[in-house]
């Protein structure tokens, strides 16, 4: 028995890359996340809206959602192109709520579009009552993705969230041998860069830090990798001066939350508890499909999905382009 206002709700999230379709579920109200779901990966066979759309069904439908929500690379960076599909047809398909183009309210009210997903970084700091703030950390080969949420606080209140992307992110090195050293050099080329000057929130651009990763390309594999997180701690120590509070642990999603040194090395930069998406039960892959599912039934429910604190939008709004079925006719 589900709680009053509670959906069993699929989220989709498609990559940059476009290779595959990242889906998982969750039942949630909105603000309290009561179950979360297995990941499944649906690989995308060609190009085009129509084979993505097939990808979408084939991943969402054996989830049985009551809604649904998809979102692509416009999700973790503003500046990145949305999805071609038709809201419509999947909603025809799938048989129920399909909510999507999250940014569009975000973007009429003067925000950036993006980042998205605060609301499910709140959601999962309420998971352990009494936690303190969380800081929630989605760190892939381009950019590392940070979320402060403070239980404590409404999410539509203030102090309650704050986005930015603190540096960039953990490049694929491959296997590379032990005793590599960060290059001061390259540390130096960083982190007199502008942007670390800036308030949050506040994100990357493309062709952003080109200095730097001229340099990293230039040095040993090992150095370069030791480097990179090197980077990554002292970008995140950097933002923590943005913080209305110091977090008192620290969850990583993404790709680059598998290498152990840099779980140690974020471990000595921030002084708090840090762990992976897995050591706290939750998809370290799936963060923003779980983020698409978690704004659905919070759009449906016309509660916020982005907030002054994660994209510069002048009040706390919701919305999204919700399809519905039955509307083709």
């Amino acid at each position: 028995m589900l709680k009053a206002g509670a959906k069993r709700a699929a989220g989709a999230y498609v990559a940059a890359d476009g290779v595959a379709v990242v889906a998982t579920h969750l039942v949630t109200d909105g603000e309290t996340i009561f179950e979360i779901g297995e990941v499944a990966i649906q690989p995308i066979a060609g190009a085009g809206s129509e084979a993505l759309e097939t990808a979408l069904v084939e991943a969402l439908s054996p989830l049985a959602p009551e809604i649904a929500g998809i979102g692509g690379p416009e999700m973790a960076a503003p500046w990145a192109g949305s999805l071609e599909f038709s809201g419509p047809v999947l909603a025809e398909v799938l048989g129920c709520t399909v909510a999507s183009d999250f940014a569009a309210a975000d973007l009429r009210l003067g925000g950036s579009g993006g980042p998205m997903g605060a609301s499910l970084a709140h959601a999962i700091a309420r998971m352990e009552p009494g936690g303190g703030p969380l800081l929630l950390l989605e760190i892939d080969s381009a950019a590392t993705h940070a979320i402060y949420a403070d239980p404590s606080i409404k999410a539509e209140r203030e102090g309650a969230l704050l986005a930015f992307e603190a540096g960039p992110g953990l490049p694929v090195f491959g296997e590379t041998p032990e005793g590599g050293g960060a290059d001061d050099a390259a540390l130096d080329l960083l982190l007199s860069d502008p942007y670390f000057l800036r308030l949050a929130p506040k994100s990357i651009g493309p062709g952003a830090f080109s200095v730097y990763f001229d340099h990293l390309q230039s040095l040993p594999p090992q150095d370069a990798e030791a480097t990179s997180l090197a980077v990554i701690a002292l970008s995140l120590v950097t933002g923590l001066d943005l913080l209305p509070n110091a977090p008192r642990r620290a969850i990583v999603f993404g790709p680059a939350r598998r290498s152990p040194r840099l779980i140690a090395a974020l471990t000595e930069g921030l002084e708090c508890q840090v762990i992976t998406a897995e050591e706290a039960w939750l998809p370290g892959d799936a963060f923003y499909a779980l983020a698409a599912a978690h704004m659905a039934v919070r759009a449906a429910r016309g509660l916020p999905t982005s907030f002054p604190g994660t994209t510069s939008v002048k009040t706390a709004v919701g919305g999204a382009s919700l399809s519905r079925p039955g509307a083709l006719g």
